[in-house]
């Protein structure tokens, strides 16, 4: 199977809605888990799932607890692990902040030329109707309307609705549905993946 890719348009800094220039990315078939893997390397070999499970719980437990140290991990010929932090707020002076507010962020990850140079292959265009999908363009105002207008119906809506409603992917519509909550339109209920949204009575005069 060859990889495919299609063209996004890059994020526009100010926010307008002036084009911007495309810039080429992979299309997934879908996300490959480590069970697949690890049943496939088994059908190849004598290890067994259980082994390589074990195995791999052994892996991540020394990369955390040397990222954790202040090591950078080489993990065989794949990459570089190393941790990032975070300050609660800005600095300027480092006499201005102590380690209590300085937190572990995230893990960074850079892979070795000879990994990299494992991925080499070809690629193909997306097919129309393959590629990557992108969110209407409305404005705001109308993402608002049609908002209001379903929540004349409903007593809530929730993200998927919402997508549904306006063509907004995940990200973009609940980028939108913040923004209403910010502005006082509409409040958000419940945690997690079980939000819904409801709309804010007006105050009569």
């Amino acid at each position: 199977m060859t990889a495919i890719y299609d063209f996004r348009e890059n994020p526009n800094p100010k926010g307008d809605h002036k084009k911007q220039p495309l810039h080429p990315r992979i299309v997934s078939y879908g996300t490959v888990s480590t069970r697949d893997i690890f049943e496939e390397i088994c059908r190849a070999s004598t290890f067994t799932v259980g082994d390589l499970e074990g195995l791999m719980a052994s892996i991540t437990e020394r990369l955390a607890y040397y990222l954790r140290e202040g090591y950078h991990v080489q993990f065989g010929e794949i990459g570089y692990f190393s941790a990032s932090l975070i300050a609660t707020r800005s600095v300027y002076d480092p006499s201005e902040i102590h380690s209590p507010s300085i937190y572990f962020n995230n893990v960074n990850f850079r892979a070795t030329r000879k990994f990299r140079k494992k991925m080499a292959g070809y690629v193909e265009r997306a097919k129309p109707g393959h590629g990557i999908r992108s969110s209407a363009r409305l404005p705001e105002a109308e993402c608002k309307r049609r908002l209001l207008r379903y929540l004349e119906t409903h007593p809530f809506i929730t993200r998927m609705d919402y997508s549904a409603l306006t063509g907004r992917l995940k990200n973009t519509a609940q980028r939108d549905l913040n923004a209403f909550v910010k502005q006082g339109i509409i409040k958000r209920n419940g945690r997690a993946n079980h939000l819904i949204y409801t709309l804010v009575p007006s105050t009569p005069e």
